[in-house]
């Protein structure tokens, strides 16, 4: 065989790899892992948890050194219920997370979730502890005071809300709407419109207040805003 003849046979043993690949990519498409988890976010918030949990994994197999694509296979088990799996996923996503350190508030919210539904009570106290000391944003407090008042501490879920709101910028109505909500779940309305009347006075354009204050009967308006004390966290 002549040098000319390999080099043919070459080319087109190459010419037809290349146009499998071209084949494969007009079939598949230039998925990334991006593009993969974002499908899988689709299929979360339509309700598809199963198809969101395939589509996560697949991210997490393609790219595992994200945080993000973790955080979201973590938050795809809480929605099957898979609550170890989760908190196995949300704590890599919280190991990975200085290459995504926004992201952090939100998987300390889902591993959260994911070890109340555990009934581990001991390591939830633990969890939301640690994250108060390690960072002490008003965020952190409210994670607190929630998962207080779902274990059955309502004393306790008190004084972390309180703690929220003392640290909580001016303008900032997240703390009141926490504690309006709080005190709604355990039948104590007149708490709970005092708290959205000081989240009305906080921002008085938040229309999520408004809704809030419109299903106790109560009109949005200047008259219903009621300026919060600072609170005293020795009490």
């Amino acid at each position: 065989m002549t040098i000319r003849e390999k080099k043919t046979i070459h080319a087109t043993r190459l010419t037809a790899i290349l146009s499998l690949c071209v084949g494969l990519l007009l079939i598949t498409g230039c998925r990334t892992a991006l593009d993969v988890r974002n499908e899988g976010v689709t299929a979360l918030n339509r309700g598809q948890n199963e198809l969101a949990v395939q589509k996560f994994t697949e991210a997490v197999e393609r790219d595992p050194s994200s945080a993000r694509n973790h955080y979201q296979l973590g938050r795809g088990y809480l929605a099957v219920n898979e609550n170890v799996k989760a908190q196995y996923e949300l704590e890599k996503a919280l190991a990975l997370r200085p290459n995504e350190p926004e992201l952090t508030p939100d998987i300390l919210d889902s591993l959260a979730e994911a070890i109340y539904r555990q009934d581990m009570t001991a390591n939830l106290y633990a969890f939301l502890e640690k994250q108060v000391k390690d960072f002490g944003t008003t965020r952190d407090f409210l994670r607190q005071g929630k998962y207080l008042a779902k274990a059955g501490d309502p004393d306790a879920a008190r004084l972390a809300f309180r703690k929220g709101a003392y640290f909580a910028a001016p303008n900032d109505p997240d703390p009141y709407i926490a504690i309006a909500d709080f005190y709604t779940a355990i039948g104590d309305q007149p708490e709970a419109v005092t708290a959205l009347r000081y989240a009305n006075f906080v921002d008085p354009g938040n229309q999520d207040v408004a809704e809030r204050l419109r299903q106790f009967g109560i009109v949005p308006g200047p008259t219903v805003t009621e300026a919060p004390p600072k609170p005293d966290l020795l009490k």
